[in-house]
């Protein structure tokens, strides 16, 4: 008795466990991809920074904070356009685990009930 209640208590939370690594799983990469973008936005800064010094006209000037403006919104954009695709994928993957779970939940509900002679 206690056995069959252990197992139907770990059926039952088989789809938590699941959302809760799935819910790892995400944050872990959203965090690398954040980590990536960060270093790359300060090393681009760090190297646009060293340059400002080396332009002695103000058109030179202004096109490398044209194309440094450039640089730094294509990047954004591709982190954006990136996080969007990993948090889309989990929200796939939780809306399945969800469908999964309700679907084995219908069956023992729906059990037809039989007439009494």
């Amino acid at each position: 008795m206690f056995e069959q209640i252990t197992e139907q208590f770990q059926s039952a939370m088989k789809p938590a466990n699941s959302l809760l690594a799935m819910n790892i799983q995400t944050f872990e990469k959203l965090t690398q991809h954040n980590t990536a973008l960060v270093s790359g936005l300060v090393n681009d800064t760090m190297s646009y920074t060293k340059t400002l010094s080396s332009h002695k006209d103000l058109n030179s000037y202004m096109e490398a904070n044209k194309s440094f403006a450039e640089g730094m919104q294509e990047k954004l954009t591709t982190a954006a356009k990136d996080a969007y695709s990993i948090l889309s994928e989990a929200q796939e993957q939780a809306a399945e685990t969800w469908k999964d779970m309700f679907s084995q939940a219908a069956p023992a509900k729906a059990k037809p009930a039989t007439k009494a002679s």
